[in-house]
């Protein structure tokens, strides 16, 4: 006998043995011997057995299509002959709508497939055409706009023309007070006691007052916080106030304790009746940069006062948290020791509130629930007699005005209502700071470029339009820069252009500039 010779194996790596394979380790699978055909069920046998006699019944539909299908096509080739009845007497002609004889045979031809039919095309009637109710929708949205418009404009004129002066009869019409002094004190006494009760001291004396004015028509004014004088404050002695002083010294990495150790032996000095807390100006840009900060320094003080050399940085500085709330920072005068007592006392008793022009209500706060009953009243009376000059449109544009808790468990109670037609009161513009310096800009930017240009509200250059014999502006709107040819100066004027800006000085002293980037070197 032959012996073969043993299969070499593959070494393998260090930590791995090595597997042998075996007859015994793969197994085919054995085939089941079947113990012979199964008997199907009586119920399988008649399904399968209809299945085949509705496979019959489609084949011999289709064959009967295709059949009558070529006949269609050879009687289409043919040339049309005239055809004649059995008696001999000329075909009757086919009415409209009826059925031809083609349709009638391909009909007769169709048998019922399991007794369902072709079914015969829905006729649309002009009730279901869907572009005809589409049209008739449009067609009653512009009747209701019209009666609409016809409806407006018989309103207008039943009411008249729109005011756009006010007359002498009309400010006649305006009472010389709106409230008496005894019936405000009635009325404030009424929701004062009411909030004294024991289940309405949930505020305590932090409870706040104001009076709600509702205008009769909304102003055309810009958004910005106003400022009202009452004769008493509505702080404590014990409530905190901010003074935003300016830095002694000037620069980035400078120290601003020296500045804030300043201020408060001043204030020592001068004995402020408040509890005043200073920051330098340079100690609010390093602590309090993020929003989170600015949100709590605005709840932490009651007042907030800068001084009058660095306000506009300051407001810049704290952004929409402190406009929002009302409580931008009083501008104070600082410049002389004897007058920063009495200044920081005014500026506590200015009380703020926001004009707006998306409403017609406005609230502002003149009393706390602390004040003697006497201090209160004269702070109301005070702020009455403001309206007339503070409010857009005086006391003639006053529709109503509320004596108001300022809570979330708010309490309002009418003090006033006027009688006067509402039609007799124009609509009162106001002019802000801001519009007055764009139109002072505007007139000096025309005036020097002899009319050819002109600046927009957003600060744009553009060049006017000239109107076309319509009185219409055809041209574009053109933002292009001003030519120094455009331009002729006046002999006294020292306006420079742009153009021709001066030199700017050449670098003196200090360490040489590196040029290129700074290489490390471990």
């Amino acid at each position: 006998m032959k012996v073969k010779p043993m299969k070499k194996e593959k070494p393998a790596a260090k930590g791995l043995g090595v597997l042998k394979k075996s007859k015994t380790d793969i197994q085919k699978a054995k085939k089941v011997k079947s113990a012979g055909p199964v008997k199907e069920s009586a119920a399988k046998v008649a399904a399968a057995a209809k299945l085949l006699e509705k496979k019959k019944e489609v084949k011999l539909v289709k064959a009967s299509k295709t059949k009558a299908d070529k006949k269609d096509a050879e009687q289409e080739n043919e040339p049309p002959q005239k055809l004649v009845q059995t008696n001999g007497e000329s075909p009757v002609k086919q009415e409209k709508g009826s059925k031809s004889m083609k349709e009638t045979a391909n009909e007769e031809k169709m048998p019922p497939l399991n007794g369902k039919g072709p079914k015969p095309a829905k006729q649309v009637t002009d009730e279901e055409d869907p572009s005809k109710t589409r049209n008739e929708s449009k067609a009653a949205r512009r009747e209701r706009e019209l009666k609409l418009k016809a409806l407006k404009k018989k309103q207008l004129k039943a009411g008249g023309k729109v005011v756009s002066k006010v007359s002498e009869e009309t400010l006649a019409l305006v009472p010389e007070q709106l409230v008496t002094e005894a019936s405000f004190r009635k009325l404030y006494e009424v929701v004062h006691n009411k909030f004294n009760e024991k289940g309405n001291k949930l505020f305590g004396d932090d409870l706040k007052y104001a009076l709600q004015a509702v205008a009769v028509k909304v102003p055309r004014c810009p958004l910005r916080i106003c400022r009202v004088a009452l004769p008493h404050t509505l702080m404590r002695k014990e409530d905190e106030m901010c003074l935003i002083v300016k830095d002694n010294a000037r620069g980035r990495d400078v120290d601003y304790l020296p500045t804030l150790h300043h201020w408060e032996d001043k204030l020592k000095e001068l004995s402020v009746g408040y509890n005043v807390q200073v920051i330098p100006f340079q100690q609010l840009k390093r602590d309090y940069s993020s929003f989170e900060m600015k949100r709590k320094l605005v709840h932490r003080f009651e007042r907030f006062v800068v001084d009058a050399r660095v306000s506009g940085h300051v407001f810049s500085f704290l952004g929409t948290q402190f406009a929002r709330r009302g409580k931008n920072p009083i501008a104070v005068k600082l410049d002389s020791d004897a007058k920063i007592k009495e200044s920081i006392e005014q500026a506590a008793l200015v009380q703020t509130f926001r004009q707006t022009y998306s409403g017609p209500v406005t609230e502002i706060k003149f009393a706390a629930h602390w004040m003697p009953v006497e201090q209160a009243v004269a702070n109301g009376m005070a702020l009455l007699e403001q309206l007339k000059t503070v409010y857009p449109g005086g006391w003639l544009n006053v529709q109503a005005i509320n004596l108001k808790t300022v809570c979330e468990k708010s309490y309002s109670l009418p003090i006033y209502v006027s009688t006067i037609d509402p039609n007799l009161v124009p609509v009162p513009i106001i002019t802000g700071p801001r519009q007055v310096f764009v139109q002072k800009q505007q007139k000096l930017f025309s005036k020097q470029t002899g009319g050819k240009y002109e600046v927009t509200k957003d600060g744009v250059v553009r060049r006017v339009k000239k109107p076309s014999a319509d009185g219409e502006n055809n041209e574009p709107d053109s933002d292009v820069e001003m030519t120094l040819e455009d331009f002729q100066p006046d002999d006294d004027d020292n306006w420079v252009p742009y153009d021709d800006e001066p030199p700017a000085r050449p670098r003196t002293g200090g360490r040489p500039r590196q040029r290129g980037p700074k290489m490390r070197i471990k």
